[in-house]
Parts: structure tokens; sequence; C-alpha cells
């Protein structure tokens, strides 16, 4: 698991997660996958929560975005992707 977002390394660092955290000031990641959400907090442009797995190879496999920080796909959800 990794996560990645528009915080700076130091931000990142303090949130003290058990995974890794990618820095991603510019939203590039987030613009490539087309998950940018315009003025979406404080009038400024922020990624939409996204949550993907990829496969050996690392290509997207499975993939689910919200507009909202909130929904996030259910454990189930994931575990039924990866069997797949």
């Amino acid at each position: 698991m990794v996560a990645v977002g528009k915080v700076t390394p130091e931000q990142a660092k303090s949130m003290a997660l058990p995974f890794p955290v990618l820095s991603d000031m510019e939203l590039t990641a987030a613009k490539k996958y087309g998950l940018i959400h315009e003025k979406g907090y404080m009038l400024q442009d922020v990624s939409r929560p996204a949550t993907f797995l990829l496969g050996p190879d690392r290509v997207i496999k499975w993939m689910r975005a919200a507009d909202n920080i909130r929904p996030r796909p259910a454990f189930e959800e994931i575990f039924e992707a990866m069997r797949r």
C-alpha cells in the first residue's frame, strides 16, 4: 500500500502512517489519471480520492474514485477485485 498526495515530504512523515506517502505537490499523478477535483478544497485544485489495484505488470487491474473524501471502497469490494 502506498498513498500519493499533495503533501510535502515533511508533512507525510509527520502523519506516521504504516505505509509510504509520496509527495505530489504539482498533482502530476492525479492529472495523469484524470483525478483532479478543480477548486475542490479552499478554492485549490486537489486530487480526488482513489483506490487502485495494480497487477505484477504494474498495469491497473481495478480502480475506484470518488468526488468526496469520505466514501471509500469496502474491504470486501477490494478483496473481490483481487480475486479476479
